[in-house]
């Protein structure tokens, strides 16, 4: 018997209190929706300055390393043993009914997988699949693993089942490319994955990026991972 029904993780670095305010504000959004009483919400902190009083919250988690997206997912995965698992942005707000229409259309269509729709215009994405993405219709449930129109790196759940095989991810990945190397893996396990458009999360876009120290830890975390993905991955490409 699992203990709750949704775990979600969701990475924050709260250099300032606008990055307090908007986490916590997507905090509230999640603890006002439909079934909230049967999450567990894992917070990970990548600032290591200061202790931020954050609401709706189960385990606050602040590892005593540098940031890595993958190193801080394997490290709060240790606290999710739930039906399901999630991997979210701090940048989002979430609809009343978000979960509600995410289960029963994981259900229905025997999702392994599965990303919500972002009603809300989504700053710094690639403007025909951003539009492509949002004007989904409610009703569809979008099956394949095209990023940003299908496959939402910033909002994404996973069975349980799929957690056990998956997890660790790859370090290797400490920002970017990250999803683009778990789609590879899941795709590669023949598992089957879906944009649910009745899930509705808004998510703004690229809140967070600003926050690194400086140009070079910026770099180093972005685009310099692509010869890191290509090399892993020539093989199917």
């Amino acid at each position: 018997m699992f203990m709750t029904k949704l775990s979600l993780i969701m990475l924050t670095n709260t250099v300032n209190n606008d990055i307090y305010k908007m986490t916590q504000n997507a905090l509230d959004s999640l603890h006002n929706s439909i079934g909230s009483e049967n999450f567990n919400v894992v917070l990970v902190e990548s600032n290591k300055d200061r202790d931020w009083n954050y609401q709706h919250v189960n385990f606050y988690l602040k590892p005593p390393i540098d940031f890595n997206y993958n190193t801080y997912l394997n490290i709060a995965i240790e606290n999710c043993d739930s039906e399901y698992i999630c991997i979210v942005n701090n940048d989002v707000n979430f609809h009343k009914d978000w979960w509600v229409k995410m289960e029963a259309a994981m259900i229905k269509h025997q999702l392994d997988t599965a990303s919500p729709r972002s009603p809300t215009e989504q700053n710094g994405i690639v403007p025909r699949a951003e539009i492509k993405h949002r004007y989904t219709p409610e009703t569809m449930v979008r099956v394949g693993f095209e990023l940003i129109i299908n496959f939402c790196g910033w909002c994404w759940i996973m069975k349980r089942e799929v957690k056990e095989w998956l997890f660790p991810v790859d370090e290797q990945f400490a920002f970017f490319f990250q999803d683009n190397d778990i789609i590879m893996r899941l795709q590669e396990k023949g598992c089957k994955h879906g944009m649910v458009a009745a899930s509705k999360v808004d998510h703004y876009g690229q809140k967070s990026h600003g926050t690194f120290k400086n140009q070079e830890e910026y770099m180093k975390n972005t685009f310099a991972l692509e010869k890191n993905f290509i090399e892993k991955w020539r093989h199917r490409m």
